[in-house]
Parts: C-alpha cells; structure tokens; sequence
C-alpha cells in the first residue's frame, strides 16, 4: 500500500499516456497495444482512432492509437513518445470493426488495422505530393489556322475545364505529340496535378478498362438498360424490395442457375437503393470478375459507381477511395479488401459468387469477407444478398430458404452434358477421341469452346521410369511442375525454378517421364488443331494482373471460331453467347484432396463451367471427362440433381462433425527443425485436450520453404468457448515456443488444409 504524502508535499501529476497498436502483422504481438508519450508538438488533436508514426524496435512504424490514459505508475522517462501524428484517424465503426476481426479471428490487432487502413491516409504518407498527372486545357479564343485535322479535333473534344493528356489520348486514340503540338501553338495550356484529386470522370476508363462478358450483359454495346423480367426475377426482385422497405439487418441467399439473371437483379436492388438515396458494396471474388462487372454498372447506374481491388495504381486506388468517404461515389465494386471500403448510409452488400474460397484470406489477418460482410449488414441494418449458381454447403443449412431462379431469361435451354468415361474412351491426349470430334464441328461450325483443366504448367511432376523417383522441390516436400513454355520446374508454393534435368537425378539411368497434364499441355495439343490466333490460354501463369485478364477475354470474345483453354477463372461469371461447347479435361482434379470440402468443390467446378455453354439460342453441349464416373459428386452435378447433393453432403457433414453444424480452428506449428516441430505439435496438442473435446492430431503437413508443419484441427458446437481457450493458450506458448524456433498459426474456419 503507498503512503500517503506528507504535508506539505504534493503528488506528481499523473502522466499522459498513449496506448498505439503498430501497423504490424506480427503474430507474437497479439492484441496488445504498447505505451507511448505524446508528442513534443502537436498533440492536442490526439484521440482514439488517431493514425501516428512511434518508434518500434529500431524502426519507426506507423500506428492507431487505442486508448488515452493518465497514469502514477509510469514514469515518463521509461517511455519513448510518438514521432507524429497525421491529419486522419480512424471512425469507430473501423475501429470496432478491427477489433473484432481480432476477436473473431485471433488475428494480431496491427495486422486488422492494416485491412482496414489505406495505405494513402498513414501518417508516414502525409505530405507527399503522389504522382503527378499532365493536364491541358484550351486557351479560349485562338486561331485554328494552321492546325491539322487530327489537332483540330483533339481541340474541339477538350473540355473547357481540361481534361488529363492520357485519358484525351486514349479516348481519342491519338499520341501525346498531337496534344503536345498544339501546346506548342498555343491552343491549350498544359499543367501537372495530383492524381489524387482530378474529377470522378477523370481516369474511369482506367480502372474499368476490359472486355464486357459478365452474366447477362450486352454484349459489345458499351450501354446496358434494364431489360423485361423474367418471372423468376420479378419474383426475386419483389422480395428483395419488401427486406429494403422493411429496413433492419436481413439475409438472403439467391440461389440462381448459371445464366439466369442474378446480374439484372443486383442492378435492379442497387437503382432502387441509389433513388432511396442509400450506398452499396458488391464483391466478387476475382479481380476480373471486377473489372467487367464495374463497366455494366456504371453504364446502368452512372459515376456513382466505384472501383476497389489491389490491381489498381496506388494513386487510382487512393482516388477511389476518397470518392467513396466524400459521398461522391455510392456504389463500391471490387474484390474481397472492397468490403472494408467507407460506403455512406450502406443499405445494401452483395456477394457473387458467394460460394468461392477466394473471399477467405490466407494471410494475416486470415479473414473471410463474408464474415465481414454479415457483421457490416448487422451494425448498419443493411440487407446482406449472396448470390450463386453452387451454393455452399454452410450457406443451405436447415432453416434457410433461398430465393430461386431456374430458367434462363433468354429462353436458352440447359446444355446436354455427356460423360467421357476415361477407363474405354480415353485416348492417347489429354482430351479423348469423342472431345477431340466435337471440338471440330465446333471450329467449323464457326463457334467457340471453353476447355477446362485446374491444373496449370504442361506437367505437374516428372518420374522416373526407371527407379520411380519424381523430382522434388528443395525447399519443400511439393512436386516440381515442369513448364515446357519456359524450359523450367516450378515450385507452385515457394517460387523455386530450376533447369530440367536431362535424366533421372537420383539414378541416373533414365529419362523423366510426364505426368498428369496441365493447361499448358492442352493448348500444346490444340496447335495443329486451332489456328494460332484463335487459341487462348487463361491461368495464373499467363496473367499478370487484371487488365491482363480483360485483354485475354476481350479478344478471345470478339474471335470467332476460338478456344479458350484455363482452370478455375474460366469457370465463373463469364458470358460469351458464341460458345457452344464446354470440354471439362478432367472432372477428378482436386477431388481426391485431403479436404472435406473436396466433392462440394467438383460438384461447384463442373456444375459451373457446364453454365457458359449454350447460353442464347444456340444449343450448348457440354462434355465432362473423368477416370471416376460413378463417383456422386461428379454423377449428380452432370445429372443436375442439386438439391440431393446438398441434402446428402449435409447428412455426412452432421455425422462427421463438420460445418455447418462445428466450426473448424486449425492450428499450424512450425519451424526449421523437424524434432522440435514434431515436439511442439504434440505438447499443444496434449494441452488442448485437457480442455477441449474434440482435437483432431498433429497431422504431419508437407515441408514448406524449408519449414516443417504439424496441424491441429479443434471442433466444437461453441466456437466461442473453443476462441476463449485458444487465446489463452496462445498468450501462454506462443513466447516459449518462439524461443525455440515455432511459430504457432491459428486459421478460424479455414477453407484449406495444406
């Protein structure tokens, strides 16, 4: 107990104390915050929310600070102080929303910062001036003697209050020696500005750039208006109306065949949300999904219209955003980091393609958007609609009724699906004699195909024939895939590339020989079948970013007759009228993977590359080639028997202790030492059991760059109690296990196992 002050003596004022999570995704952080002065100079605007730069270790970082406390028990000069403070601080909403990523995730606290943050709005990232853009504008009254016609019109076409060189160029596909030309007259003024702050019809084309194809849309028109419903849609639409006029926080699952207009309906809901003066957020789960999906709307709903995803240019990116917190923009479209944009009065979140395993992030923090998506619908009362063609095993649990849509509105009929038995109709390619004849009529018949293979490279592993030997990577237990195009073995998990040896490494004696084709190895096979400029191939080794993606589409839509050849990205959203048939190379990739969710992913993967056959007039065929036929996950997506997919899958889920009926926490040790690993793997094991029911190894996982893994799967019926008991043990062994070279990797929900 501290005496009390003698008389005459008066106790020191307490010290100010500022507590700052650093922007870091450190796991062995935690939740903790760390105590900070404030700053020699301009601290007076501190409060919670505030973004600053503090000292961390050697370095400064940038940080939200937390709290704001006095306090006898700190002495100041044990403290450092706060370097700086920005002119933006975080609203509570984000602060909250941070914080319960945390929880919900047993996320490191800075790393859920950095989600929520732009990277333009740091405090370390004020005062610089961002990139600079060239803009010209017309000098009034000049003389357009002496100008060409192409000067002419580039004069003509620049608005009064100027317009950015790059877009004018663009826009009227002309070179910048033309806009310099007529500086050089006199006929426009040139000037640099920021990026940042150029008008909303500056630079649109840049972030919407791409071919249109999404489901439903007009092609090649460059307008879209809202067409005549469809039974099914106006049915769907008046539901979706009722949620919004009823207000409150709701969830609706819209479960619609591949081509059925789920589309038309999410602009039909997000007009009337606009004309009821309201903001959305639309996420798709692929960048290129994105880019197309953004042109349709703004063509229907205007500038209102924003883009977010990581392909952006800082600039652009940061520009978007700002439109959006000022209210310029209400409708934000992009992928998974879009859900954590500032839409005003959000009214509205919709997820496509609701069931893809690319709304979860496999890094910290390892959040699911949907999951960010529910807990955005609940604090503002917004309707929450996920739309898919496959729904999610999780998403039919019992006591969900979706909304339907069976039927095209296009009157297309449903594409005849036939399966290629593999064992007696496989041939010597990778596609059997029966695909290889219904390709050709395709081709002559001037149309286009999709094939689909969710494997890329040429090989996925080399093998000896002589010793039985396949080539490993170095660095991790992983099979290198041999890529014929770069004369390389790839390791798809670290990056390793090596040359191909010339005959077995390990015994010499032998060459290697191929095995399980990827994509590469099907458009090596199309050459002598497909004219080289009617081929083309979409997968993660040829696409760079997502303005590759758009090019890709884009001509492989406007030629005809052509093949497209990819893995999953050819499978989603994607609307192309002109093709007629769908090969699926091989429908039993992936279904063999240690994963629960192995058949409910076949089931989605066929099911939806069936959906881009056939969708106008002209009959679709879709061909699905497999080594296991009977299998019925593969038998009942050819069959279209849905409903008794899911009814059985939920049945073995309940048996199994699965989702939806347990929530799944996985657990990764690792380090460099295999022995100390396998050690680690076991102790926490052990120590989890005494308190939780149901805990699932340590399994082994293969070696990754260079590290050993050993994975706890914990499930539970209440996944809070199973959160508290992890937090705790994490806060208990994650120290002692760093000093001995582990690291411990917590994945809520996970959606893979590798």
């Amino acid at each position: 107990m501290t005496p009390p002050p003698s008389r005459g003596t008066s106790r020191p004022a307490p010290a100010r104390v500022v507590q700052v999570s650093p922007l870091l995704g450190l796991r062995n952080l935690g939740r903790g915050s760390f105590d900070y002065l404030p700053p020699d100079h301009g601290g007076d605007d501190l409060c919670v929310g505030s973004l600053v730069v503090v000292p961390f270790g050697r370095r400064l970082v940038d940080g939200v600070v937390t709290s704001l406390t006095s306090s006898n028990e700190v002495a100041p000069s044990r403290l450092k102080s706060i370097v700086s403070v920005g002119s933006q601080s975080l609203s509570t909403e984000m602060m909250e929303l941070a914080e319960a990523l945390a929880g919900h995730y047993l996320a490191p606290l800075g790393a859920c910062f950095q989600a929520v943050v732009p990277t333009h709005r740091l405090a370390s990232r004020e005062g610089r001036p961002g990139r600079q853009v060239s803009w010209v504008a017309p000098i009034g009254d000049v003389l357009r003697e002496g100008l060409t016609s192409r000067q002419s019109e580039v004069l003509a076409a620049t608005p009064v209050e100027g317009a950015a060189v790059a877009d004018l160029c663009a826009r009227l596909h002309v070179s910048r020696t033309v806009v310099a030309a007529l500086v050089e007259k006199g006929a426009l003024t040139a000037t640099m500005r920021s990026a940042l702050h150029l008008d909303d019809e500056d630079h649109s084309s840049t972030a919407t750039a791409g071919p249109r194809g999404l489901e439903g849309s007009e092609g090649g028109t460059g307008l879209d208006v809202a067409h005549d419903l469809s039974e099914e849609q106006a049915r769907v639409v008046s539901a979706l109306s009722d949620d919004l006029r009823l207000g409150g926080a709701r969830e609706r699952l819209l479960w619609g065949a591949t081509g059925s207009g789920k589309t038309e309906i999410y602009l039909r809901i997000l007009s009337e949300v606009l004309a009821a003066g309201g903001g959305g957020i639309v996420l798709v789960p692929e960048i290129a999904l994105t880019v197309q999906l953004v042109e349709r709307m703004r063509a229907r709903l205007g500038n209102t219209v924003a883009v977010l995803h990581s392909a952006l240019t800082p600039t652009l990116r940061a520009r978007e955003f700002e439109r959006i917190y000022q209210g310029r923009a209400r409708i934000v479209v992009g992928a998974r980091s879009a859900v954590f944009a500032p839409a005003r009065d959000l009214r509205v979140i919709i997820l496509d393609e609701a069931h893809d395993s690319s709304y979860k992030q496999d890094e910290e923090p390892r959040y699911d958007a949907r999951w960010v998506a529910r807990w955005l619908a609940r604090r503002h009362g917004a309707l929450l609609l996920e739309g898919t063609a496959t729904p999610s095993v999780e998403s039919l649990r019992p006591g969900i009724e979706p909304l339907e849509m069976h039927t095209r509105p296009t009157g297309a009929n449903a594409p005849e699906v036939e399966v290629i038995d593999m064992r007696r109709q496989g041939g010597s390619g990778v596609l059997a004699p029966r695909a290889v004849a219904a390709l050709r009529k395709t081709l002559v018949a001037g149309e286009q195909a999709v094939v689909l293979l969710n494997r890329r490279g040429y090989a996925a592993y080399l093998m000896c024939e002589e010793c039985g030997e396949v080539v490993m990577c170095g660095d991790c237990e992983i099979s290198l895939t041999y890529h014929r195009g770069s004369r390389v073995l790839a390791c798809h998990h670290c990056g390793r590339r090596t040359a191909v040896p010339v005959v077995c490494p390990n015994c010499s004696a032998a060459a290697l020989r191929r095995g399980s084709p990827g994509t590469e190895r099907v458009v090596d096979e199309l050459r002598g079948m497909v004219p080289q400029e009617s081929l083309f191939r979409l997968d993660s080794d040829v696409v760079t970013s997502g303005a590759r993606v758009s090019e890709i589409l884009g001509r492989f839509r406007e030629t005809t007759p052509a093949v497209l050849v990819g893995t999953q990205m050819v499978a989603k959203g994607h609307d192309y009228p002109l093709v007629t048939l769908v090969l699926v190379a091989d429908a039993d990739t992936g279904l063999y993977m240690p994963d629960f969710r192995a058949a409910e992913r076949t089931f989605q993967l066929v099911t939806q590359v069936a959906g881009r056959a056939g969708r106008s007039q002209a009959p679709g065929q879709v061909l699905v080639q497999t080594w296991n036929p009977d299998v019925p996950c593969i038998r009942m997506a050819v069959a279209r028997e849905g409903y008794r997919f899911y009814r059985e899958e939920l049945a073995t889920r309940g048996r199994l202790g699965y989702p939806p009926y347990r929530e799944l926490t996985r657990i990764v040790v690792s380090g460099a030492r295999e022995e100390k690993v396998e050690a680690g793997g076991r102790h926490l094991a052990g120590k989890l059991r005494t308190v939780l029911e149901d805990v699932r190894g340590p399994a082994r996982l293969p070696r990754i760059r260079g590290m050993g893994r050993r994975q706890i799967v914990v499930t539970d019926v209440d996944p809070e109690r199973v959160r508290l008991v992890l937090e705790r043990s994490l806060n208990r062994y994650r120290a002692p296990y760093a000093r001995r070279g582990l690291d411990i990797m917590v994945d809520v929900d996970p959606q893979w196992f590798n």
